[in-house]
């Protein structure tokens, strides 16, 4: 995947002669626009002009901004919706039977459990770390305490929620045993000031925007979630599908280079400063292309993974059948 990433004040983003011209203080770079597949701003302060927009919807470019937390503001869309509008009224219908819908709750958290515990197994196994092996296991029981009650599905989901949270505890905190010592990582915290909590909101961000487009490209409304609660201008069915990506997507890659001593700088604002977004950006999708095995023995990117589970999603809810989600097979 051909992706361009621009920061930087003043910067300019124009179309000439079937190319994208970025121009800033450090000169132009020419970008040949069928080469693209997406344009990443990550910084306020950059211009672009309709010509170059028209340019991008023509070619079928994505274009995303994204704010200083690494949330996705705004993306360049088609008009057009390549589902079937089927897929969307499965989806509301399914909030009408509490145990589909608690069910499909359950596969989100189940998967995002598994995926953490079969992560710090890995890590055990390649670090020869006996301990991990025990807090891969401890973490990995929670999936049988995910017993539902399947009638009422605002305590179902209560309680899907409070075991994931637990799970995530034992987690992190074994993640917080690898990391080095400078970066006073206390475990995961969306409010922590210290660079890796940091890092780690600006970069579900970023997959949240991935998961947005996944979604949204076959049929579903963002907006209506099975694990998060529905509120106001929140994509809860973005952060419900996006939770079996994480560990896949993002805490490898930030695990893997904050140990081999990437630092994140802060800027005055108390925001990860521009260079430091950059280069979490082009990590990041240079990380979801990299190919993967799930536990059913498919082999894709991580992208092609969010894109293939978003259609299995769809086609569970449009035929009823049960729907597995995303775990990662870490080892053989």
């Amino acid at each position: 995947m051909n992706i361009a990433v621009v920061e930087g004040y003043g910067v300019k983003i124009g179309f000439s002669r079937g190319t994208i011209v970025v121009r800033s203080r450090e000169g132009r770079k020419i970008l040949p626009v069928a080469e693209l597949d997406r344009i990443v701003v990550t910084s306020s302060g950059v211009s672009i002009t309709s010509r170059a927009v028209r340019a991008l919807a023509n070619y079928g470019v994505d274009l995303v901004f994204l704010d200083a937390r690494g949330a996705p503001v705004t993306s360049l869309t088609p008009i057009w919706i390549t589902a079937t509008v089927e897929t969307r009224r499965a989806q509301y219908k399914a909030f009408t039977d509490p145990y589909r819908a608690a069910s499909i709750a359950r596969s989100f958290a189940e998967a995002k459990i598994v995926n953490q515990g079969l992560y710090i197994k890995y890590l055990s196994k390649s670090l020869g770390a006996a301990e991990l092996g025990e807090d891969a296991e401890r973490i990995l029981s929670h999936v049988d305490k995910l017993t539902l009650d399947f009638t009422d599905f605002e305590k179902a989901q209560s309680h899907i929620i409070s075991v994931e949270a637990s799970a995530a505890r034992l987690y992190w905190s074994a993640i917080a045993s690898l990391l080095p010592r400078d970066l006073k990582f206390p475990g995961r915290d969306h409010d922590g000031a210290d660079q890796v909590n940091r890092a780690l909101n600006y970069l579900y961000g970023i997959l949240y925007t991935e998961c947005f487009k996944a979604l949204t490209r076959f049929g579903f409304d963002p907006y209506a979630g099975f694990l998060h609660s529905d509120r106001s201008g929140n994509p809860s069915l973005v952060f419900d599908f996006a939770e079996m990506f994480r560990v896949s997507a993002v805490d490898s890659m930030l695990i893997r280079l904050v140990r081999e001593g990437l630092r994140v700088g802060v800027d005055e604002r108390g925001f990860i400063d521009g260079r430091a977004r950059a280069r979490l950006v082009r990590e990041f999708y240079k990380w979801i292309e990299r190919r993967v095995r799930s536990v059913d023995g498919e082999v894709k990117s991580v992208r092609g993974h969010i894109n293939s589970y978003s259609l299995k999603l769809s086609r569970a809810l449009r035929s009823g059948a049960l729907y597995r989600g995303f775990v990662e097979r870490w080892w053989g």
